[in-house]
């Protein structure tokens, strides 16, 4: 579809505290020790911690000695920050998902509704079409502030868009156009509908339902458009120098050989908490923890194209169907899975909760 493809990173919550915390591939480590500032600041400690320890610099003799004591404001202030950036790029990171996958569900209840209320099939197909298009738009548009070209051949080639479509199109270029599609969509819906006249409850449905669409569609654009501001961006990262600079001396002229791991774990830590927290703050990209756009994507089209095309009549025979038998007050049977995959046999009265279970058993 044009979006690098970016897969969830999966992980079991059952693992090891060791096991986990030594895993680098598809973590931020990586990111963090690639970067030139990394390896600066730590070879300004390490330079210090020579200079120290071979009696080539005393720091009590230059009056230059930083007890750890007198960093400890300066240490509380920028992790506070740093906490509060990272849990507002989370936030944001739960509301973009929560509104993506919002969208996606108002598309597939509208392909619903069409199916059920537009006897038509052209009008369920080119209304479905197009909604599905505005989504692609609307992304392409969020990812290179236009649409290419060859993401226009993209759209054609899946059947989304006609050629006449796209020179149309084309005339609204940074005017959000994925907003054009939805409104077409719209007039092919309500043209579709029979009597329009007598049906104004069933066309301001359609109306909310596309409107929910493009409400999705405002408000990831709004959330990505008010990052955190630059000066709190700015004041976070100036703190960050100034601590991680006074600690690289204070941790070199202290009488320890371990001062240099030390001081690299603190690097670690607060830089790749940066790191995470930008990722954060925008999923539509290519890391790590970004949402996989264009697996979500795919499922959307194939989930509401089989709907639409489905021609399995489930009302044919109906006057046939027989009544289904009541279970009488005794034990039932229910099949559920344990933790293990095994399959085990609950037995439970009619009506009573899991939680009143009578006994559980190995199925044979």
């Amino acid at each position: 579809f044009g979006f690098l493809r970016v897969m969830p990173v999966e992980y079991d919550s059952s693992w090891g505290l060791i096991y986990t915390a030594g895993k680098l591939h598809n973590t931020i480590i990586p990111d963090v020790v690639n970067n030139a500032e990394c390896w600066v600041l730590l070879g300004m400690n390490l330079g210090t911690f020579c200079l120290y320890h071979g009696e080539v610099f005393d720091p009590d003799y230059y009056g230059l000695s930083l007890p750890w004591s007198l960093t400890s404001t300066t240490g509380g202030l920028m992790t506070f920050f740093v906490v509060f950036y990272n849990s507002n790029c989370f936030g944001r990171y739960n509301d973009l998902y929560k509104v993506t996958k919002e969208m996606a569900g108002a598309i597939l209840e509208l392909s619903s509704s069409l199916k059920g209320r537009v006897e038509q099939k052209k009008h369920q197909r080119r209304a479905i079409r197009l909604m599905l298009a505005s989504c692609f738009v609307f992304f392409y548009e969020r990812e290179n502030d236009d649409v290419k070209e060859p993401q226009w051949v993209q759209l054609r080639e899946r059947l989304l868009l006609t050629d006449e479509e796209v020179q149309h199109l084309k005339k609204f270029q940074g005017c959000m156009m994925s907003y054009h599609l939805l409104h077409w969509s719209l007039e092919v819906i309500v043209d579709g509908i029979p009597n329009k006249d007598d049906h104004d409850d069933m066309i301001n449905a359609f109306y909310d339902k596309v409107h929910q669409v493009r409400r999705c569609h405002q408000k990831i654009k709004d959330t990505l458009d008010l990052p955190m501001p630059f000066q709190y961006f700015h004041i976070m990262s100036f703190m960050m120098v100034i601590n991680l600079v006074l600690w690289s001396y204070a941790l070199a002229i202290t009488n320890s050989f371990f001062s240099p791991i030390i001081y690299l774990f603190i690097q670690v830590i607060f830089q790749g908490i940066r790191e995470l927290s930008a990722a954060l703050a925008d999923p539509f990209g290519d890391d790590d923890v970004d949402f996989p756009i264009d697996d979500w994507l795919d499922d959307m089209v194939q989930t509401n194209i089989r709907l639409v095309e489905d021609t399995f009549d489930p009302v044919a025979g109906v006057e046939t169907e027989e009544a289904l038998p009541i279970p009488e007050e005794g034990d039932v049977d229910v099949f559920i899975d344990d933790n293990e995959g095994s399959s085990v046999r609950r037995r439970a009265k009619v009506g009573e909760t899991s939680a009143r279970s009578l006994e559980m058993e190995e199925s044979e």
